[in-house]
Order: C-alpha cells, then structure tokens, then sequence
C-alpha cells in the first residue's frame, strides 16, 4: 500500500474506536499529522479517499467528521461537487474508462489463461470478505486490483501506461459508487460476469460485460451514461 492508503486504513480503523465515535469528528488536521507522524498533505489525501467511499465528510470552517446513517446517499453527492470537477465532467470520466477497460477486456479474452482466470476470482473474493467485513478501504482495493489484472492480462504496454496516465482520476471514480452501502455487493456481481465473458474467449462478449459494468458504476453515482455509437 502507499502512504496514503496505509494512513487512510489507519484512519478507519479509529473512526470505529468509542472515543472518534462518540465525538463524531475527527481531531483537527494539524494535530492528527503530529500525532499520526505523517505530513498533512498525506493526511488530506487520507481524509479525501475516505470522503470518496461515504465515510466522511468535511464541512469548511467546520472540521470532519465521521458519515452517519442518516446522511446523504453518496450518489447524491456525486451529483454535486466532486474532487476534480474543477478539470473534468464525472460523466467523461466514465466515458473514457469505459473505451479503455472494454478494449482492455477485448485484448485479454483472446490471451486468457487459467491462471488470469484464478487471479481475477481472488480479487473477487477478496472484495466479496472485505463487503461481508463492512471494509470499503478493502473493497476499493480489491476492486481496483481486478481492473488493474485485466489491464495486465490484456498484455499491452500502450494501454497499461495509457490507464497509470489517468489513474489518480479513475481512483476517485471507482470509489464514488461503493459510498452506496446498499449496492456495494453489484460490482463484485458485475466482475463475476466479466470474469465468465473472459473466460468465454470471446472478445465481443468480454466488451459487452466491461461495458454494462461501466454504465451501472455511472448510475450508481446518478450519472446515465449513453457511450457513443454504443
């Protein structure tokens, strides 16, 4: 894990301790660094992950404080402001991850092996143990290790530098549809057929999968995502 995600399981594991409970709120970030030995820029990019999965939310002038229940649903968040919106449309996001992770998925049903086949399956359950665990740090991270070996299997040094240019945006969009806690369990659904279409060898079927697994991420965040020519 990076320093980041190493800071942000940190954080998740004390947000469920009493006291970060009963407070509801974390401790100022300049404390929290001091305490935690990390730099705040760490910490920020920490608390903006977690933000991402509906785990916290910062009020300005306010502090952050830990996602009840009761608050907001994330897709409705994801309408709204979003932490690239300064640079980039949440819908173009989807638009171009979904050209690239559909060829991706092209590539890699026509070189498939039973060893792909396995090292997608544990990612699967890895996320599947981590959604029973109530860890969406985990989910998150078995989730992008999924797309991250189909990318792999696809064999192709373009579309891998391609999809490393582009990752911190895709990151973030990955993790907006699991702040759903109701629907955390479609992806790993969506990731078993993706899965079953790869091992079809059949190009136009893994497309198929990749692409309807893209649309339903976009809708889980309120996005109707209409691909071109699709």
């Amino acid at each position: 894990m990076s320093t980041v995600e190493e800071i942000a399981r940190k954080l998740q594991r004390r947000m469920r301790s009493r006291s970060w409970r009963a407070a509801g709120r974390l401790p100022g970030q300049r404390e929290l660094a001091s305490e935690m030995g990390v730099s705040r820029a760490s910490l920020r990019e920490a608390i903006a992950m977690l933000e991402s999965l509906g785990l916290l939310r910062s009020e300005p002038g306010r502090g952050v404080f830990i996602a009840s229940p009761g608050d907001e649903p994330g897709a409705v968040r994801a309408r709204g402001p979003w932490r690239f919106q300064q640079r980039y449309a949440l819908r173009d996001i989807y638009l171009v991850r979904n050209e690239l992770e559909e060829l991706a998925a092209a590539m890699a049903a026509s070189v498939i092996t039973p060893g792909g086949l396995a090292r997608l399956r544990a990612t699967i359950e890895r996320m599947a143990a981590a959604a029973d665990a109530g860890d969406l740090l985990q989910v998150s991270e078995a989730d992008h290790a999924f797309h991250a070996i189909v990318v792999d299997i696809a064999g192709s040094p373009m579309l891998r530098d391609l999809s490393e240019s582009i990752a911190e945006v895709v990151e973030h969009s990955r993790r907006l549809p699991l702040s759903e806690p109701g629907r955390v369990r479609e992806p790993i659904l969506e990731h078993e057929a993706i899965v079953e279409a790869l091992a079809s060898g059949s190009p136009r079927a893994a497309r198929r999968a990749m692409r309807m697994h893209i649309r339903n991420a976009a809708a889980r965040v309120g996005v109707s995502l209409q691909v071109p020519g699709g």
